[in-house]
């Protein structure tokens, strides 16, 4: 599939949406989609080191068939890079108009058996609560089964819910398909209380990962690899594989509250990894203020953060900021500029916690800066 013939499908969608929008909202309507265009400016600065610019595109379309009451069906087309583990929409200039390779990122089905009860299968978001990208980035799309089950109080004031899932890495679609028994395993309890104008939530999840030296492997003893992701783990002495195994408990809180009509979010995640003897702690908390939800809106906030080495497996955290081995900061300003058309600025400053036990050693450890300017056009 050309990436030209997803974009006229998208403008052809978009147009059909606009001129019958009639059509589009029938009471019975069991069919939805959405969809966005993105433009990026990011600039990469190290003394001594590196600066670096890039212009890059992205583009998604969402859609979703109700077969029934209990059951939908979601797909999601998108570029970008299908060999990366955390895989966002991002392509350069020359992957638009020369490589052209829009994929499947979603494809899944969710079962409602009951309003308490949902079951997912295929490849899907991940299921789980996150304020933060500190174990998980919200870019994943794993590939298995996830079930989440919620009951909430006699008076709607409290939610409490369980979310499980049980993913595969080594599917016969991925990238990494010859890679031996890697799996993800995941476990999480949360409660969610609300009050008007406000509320708080919080989280304890369980992860495991099962084989996860073939993720080295891939990475780091393949050419070229066969994947493209965060490589900031501690590798064993033989170098075949990690220093560490990856069993990590993780803590997570939210509180949401409206302020001068707006919405104040504090979030904040600590994890630990009890597979690793020691650099095995990440904690980050962040603070945002404001929404893009509509035009002349404008959101604003900031974010810390401290990820030692062996907190998380690094291959499925955050490249840009929240990898581990990292600290530093983050910056985010947000404006609704007119119809559909928001513009994001994000400013990014980290350094290495340990640059000396890295897979490849770091002898320069100075503050890396990245710099993203994007705007991000609605399709719907």
């Amino acid at each position: 599939m050309r990436i030209r013939h997803v974009l006229t499908v998208a403008f052809t969608l978009a147009a059909l949406t606009n001129i019958a929008p009639a059509a589009a909202q029938e009471e019975d309507d069991r069919f939805s989609w959405n969809g966005m265009i993105r433009t990026r400016l990011q600039g990469d600065y190290q003394d001594g080191s590196r600066a670096v610019n890039r212009f890059m595109y992205g583009a998604f379309l969402n859609a979703t068939l109700r077969v029934t009451d209990r059951i939908d069906v979601t797909g999601k087309v998108m570029t970008g890079n299908p060999k990366a583990i955390t895989v966002a929409d991002w392509m350069s200039y020359g992957d638009l108009f020369v490589r052209e390779n829009p994929y499947i990122s979603w494809m899944y089905a969710r079962i409602r058996p009951n309003p308490s009860l949902t079951l997912t299968a295929g490849k899907f978001p991940l299921p789980f609560f996150r304020p933060t990208q500190v174990v998980l980035d919200s870019d994943l799309s794993p590939e298995g089964l996830a079930q989440q089950i919620t009951t909430k109080s006699a008076d709607g004031s409290a939610t409490f819910g369980l979310n499980f899932g049980q993913f595969m890495i080594n599917q016969l679609a991925s990238p990494v398909k010859d890679l031996d028994r890697t799996y993800f395993l995941g476990g999480q309890a949360l409660a969610r209380f609300t009050q008007p104008g406000r509320s708080q939530t919080l989280a304890v999840a369980y992860y495991s990962v099962g084989g996860a030296d073939s993720l080295f492997a891939a990475q780091n003893m393949r050419s070229p690899a066969l994947i493209v992701a965060a490589n900031s783990n501690r590798p064993n002495a033989d170098r075949t594989g990690y220093l560490s195994e990856f069993r990590m408990i993780n803590f997570s809180g939210q509180y949401t509250q409206t302020v001068n009509g707006r919405p104040l979010a504090l979030n904040a995640d600590y994890v630990l990894n009890t597979g690793a003897d020691d650099m095995r702690h990440g904690i980050t908390g962040s603070v945002m203020y404001g929404s893009t939800g509509k035009v002349g809106d404008t959101r604003t906030g900031f974010q810390l953060f401290l990820m030692q080495q062996d907190a998380t497996l690094a291959p499925f955290s955050n490249i840009d900021y929240t990898q581990t081995n990292t600290k530093g900061g983050a910056l985010f300003f947000g404006h609704h500029l007119i119809e559909k058309l928001t513009v994001d600025i994000h400013l990014y400053a980290r350094k290495y916690d340990s640059p000396e036990t890295l897979v490849s050693p770091s002898a320069n450890n100075a503050w890396r800066t990245r710099l993203r300017v994007m705007f991000m056009l609605r399709l719907n």
